[in-house]
């Protein structure tokens, strides 16, 4: 099923899906971001699978990545490599608009639609049976820098019943 044009917003983030895994035969998710100013970060994370790119269409960016603070601006870009720990907001006072792309897509555009969908009624943070049943699912696609990731495992496999349960009713 392709997520062609699906929009999401979390407060923080407005996204447009503009390519994903059923257009590019999965080699490819892309995404414009829309970064509104003094925007809230992810949490540390990485992509055990996969390589992003950042192209900064407007504005700019203060990336996290790999313990190392990098600010990209207009015109510029940024890779994140697999398994590279990261996160990225918008500290400036102007929107930032940037082009996102993940390689290969895998579930990258069902991943982000769990969560902001989750998160919706949470200001942009689902709650923790929910997260960890969405962060256990798409383990190839996310995984957080914190806790360890044998604590992920025990706690997100504890919770994820619950959790699958309550997305199921929403």
């Amino acid at each position: 099923m392709s997520l062609l044009g699906l929009e999401l917003d979390n407060g923080d983030i407005l996204l447009k899906f503009v390519e994903t895994a059923a257009e590019t035969n999965g080699a490819l998710h892309a995404q414009e971001a829309r970064y509104r100013p003094h925007s809230n970060p992810p949490p540390l994370h990485c992509h055990p699978s996969q390589e992003e790119r950042f192209q900064i269409i407007e504005g700019g960016l203060e990336f996290i990545v790999g313990g190392e603070t990098k600010i990209v601006k207009a015109g510029n870009e940024i890779g994140v490599g697999k398994g590279v720990y990261h996160k990225a907001r918008n500290p400036f006072d102007e929107a930032a608009l940037v082009r996102w792309e993940t390689r290969p897509a895998l579930r990258t555009g069902e991943l982000m639609r769990a969560l902001y969908t989750a998160g919706k009624a949470r200001g942009g943070k689902p709650p923790l049976h929910e997260a960890a049943a969405i962060l256990r699912e798409y383990r190839p696609e996310f995984r957080l820098a914190k806790p360890p990731a044998l604590v992920q495992t025990l706690v997100f496999g504890c919770l994820a019943p619950f959790g699958r349960a309550a997305l199921r009713r929403t």
